[in-house]
């Protein structure tokens, strides 16, 4: 009875001695996922007009072409597509029976940076057959036009007044037609570049106001 009394005694004074098991490792949790803060975008809105054409059922998001950007609605038959050969920004309509047609609706001119918007003007009479005799002069809101000279503005007056059945188009596709207007325009930010924006006779998907040279 002595011995195991002693026995037990030593086994408590051997656990009072001994270190303390070390406790089984906790699983070490995933680290949390870095923080990337992206700044948001400064989006244009587009003009009224536009929007109540097309906002309904289209979205709207930038098109860049040739170092230039322009914000624009994609919707489900039309779009506006780049065009780096024109250089500039193509109108896409898909028909019915999906017939893609492509009509070109913002062209760019190259000049060098200092010279006057004037510059551009034999790239333009190329680029519009008929306008030998149309000149870029000034137009409305600090937009250019092509227009005619000499006989030739004197012919379109008569046509404009209803004197005459032609010309209709006294400069070429390029000018004055009853399809619609077209402007020319240097952006602020890329002077080395003359813009021709058409119009057209109802609102486009594109807002030419948010023009502007791309990063």
């Amino acid at each position: 009875m002595l011995r195991q009394s002693q026995a037990a005694i030593a086994v408590i004074l051997l656990a009072a001695c001994s270190p303390p098991a070390p406790a089984a490792p906790e699983s070490e949790a995933p680290p949390a996922p870095e923080t990337i803060s992206i700044p948001a975008a400064e989006v244009p809105a587009p003009r009224e007009s536009i929007a109540e054409m097309h906002g309904a059922t289209c979205t709207w998001g930038e098109v860049v072409s040739s170092g230039i950007s322009i914000w624009s609605y994609t919707c489900p038959t039309l779009r506006l597509v780049a065009d780096e050969t024109l250089p500039g920004f193509q109108r896409e309509e898909t028909g019915a029976d999906g017939t893609v047609m492509r009509t070109p609706v913002i062209q760019f001119f190259a000049k060098p940076a200092e010279a006057p918007i004037g510059a551009v003007i034999d790239a333009v009479r190329a680029a519009s057959p008929g306008s030998e005799s149309c000149e870029i002069e000034p137009g409305s809101h600090d937009d250019h036009v092509l227009m005619p000279t000499g006989e030739a503005a004197v012919a379109y007056s008569k046509f404009i007044s209803g004197e005459a059945e032609e010309p209709s188009l006294p400069c070429g596709p390029l000018g004055p037609s009853e399809a619609g207007g077209r402007t020319f325009r240097v952006l602020a930010d890329a002077p080395d570049k003359v813009i021709m924006v058409d119009w057209g006779t109802e609102p486009p998907v594109y807002d030419p106001d948010t023009l502007s040279a791309a990063d």
